[in-house]
């Protein structure tokens, strides 16, 4: 839309930009503006939003979460999509058939896109070990509280750990870098969350968590942990990133050669598997790193899919020198 307002179909001068002195967005009709939110638009917001031109025909619409079938037909189609693009399979030739029957829960679909990614993470295991049967199937079982991940004669069952992780009944490292990176922790880690850390690794370095976060009080583990995982190969490595000091991205007005995280990553090369260690030092601190750990790709002004920031290579290690935000802790896949 915004080139067809400047140039004819020949390329011929039509009305001034829109951020021209001679006109300005507030008349511009061809302009779509677009607020969203997880709350409610205030009374007072809306009032004192309308009194400006262009937001006068402004109205406020309640988006729902995908519910009932819908849902179902979604998870389905998540999970086998998934698989099928760890492998390179198009679904209408090889690709895998997966019968779903677990909870799928309501509202959010954040948790259950979690969740999903993690149980594909398991079918492609199991593809791995006999990628000739192409029928698996995901079940969980209301009594034992246990999820079976079957393939043919091959399954995996898991329970579910904290933060919602799920981790095999019989303890087991699929990535050798996952045993390398455990055997230099030394006791560092408790025995009580060993096999959730591991397993926590594993789906890392498949890329099966979009980032992977881990959060701790504990100064020193972090340092360590971020240092580990950044030694494996293929990892990179950012450490002692301040995020009281060190911007996390730049802004609409910054100049382009701001130092901030996000290039920092992106300098990487897309897709790359870097290991970031956050150091926190205040409730302030916390808040300006919610965006950068969130399960969803980073955007700024004018970004596009070719240079947004996904977030599926990224581990973060996250010290909070005080109690932990509820936006921190929300976005957290393991607390230690």
């Amino acid at each position: 839309c915004i080139p067809g307002r400047r140039e004819g179909p020949k390329g011929t001068k039509k009305a001034p930009p829109r951020n021209s002195a001679k006109r300005g967005i507030s008349g511009d009709a061809t302009l779509l503006m677009l607020f969203t939110s997880n709350y409610d638009l205030d009374d007072s917001s809306k009032d004192a939003l309308q009194r400006l031109q262009m937001f006068s025909n402004m109205a406020s619409i309640e988006v729902t979460a995908v519910a009932g079938e819908d849902r179902s037909e979604f998870a389905h189609s998540y999970i086998k999509q998934y698989v099928n693009d760890q492998f390179g399979w198009e679904e209408n030739s090889k690709g895998v058939k997966i019968k779903l029957n677990i909870p799928l829960g309501a509202g959010d679909t954040r948790p259950l896109v979690r969740r999903l990614r993690m149980l594909g993470f398991y079918v492609v295991a199991l593809l791995q070990k006999h990628d000739q049967q192409r029928a698996a199937e995901v079940a969980y079982d209301e009594a034992s509280k246990v999820t079976t991940v079957s393939l043919g004669q091959l399954s995996i069952q898991l329970k579910v750990g904290s933060m919602d992780n799920f981790i095999p009944l019989i303890p087991q490292t699929f990535d050798p870098r996952t045993k390398a990176a455990l055997s230099e922790l030394g006791g560092l880690i408790s025995t009580e969350y060993l096999a959730e850390l591991s397993q926590l690794l594993d789906y890392y370095f498949a890329q099966a968590l979009a980032p992977a976060v881990v959060v701790s009080k504990n100064a020193k583990l972090i340092e360590t942990l971020v240092s580990v995982v950044g030694k494996q190969k293929d990892v990179h490595l950012l450490a002692g990133v301040d995020a009281a000091s060190y911007k996390m991205m730049k802004s609409l007005y910054d100049p382009s050669d701001t130092p901030n995280l996000r290039d920092d990553i992106l300098g990487f090369g897309k897709g790359a598997f870097v290991s970031i260690e956050l150091q926190c030092s205040s409730t302030d601190a916390q808040m300006c790193i919610r965006e950068i750990i969130e399960d969803s790709p980073s955007m700024t002004a004018f970004s596009s899919s070719k240079s947004a920031l996904f977030k599926s290579g990224l581990f973060f290690g996250v010290h909070s020198n005080g109690d932990i935000t509820p936006e921190v802790y929300s976005r957290a896949s393991l607390i230690l």
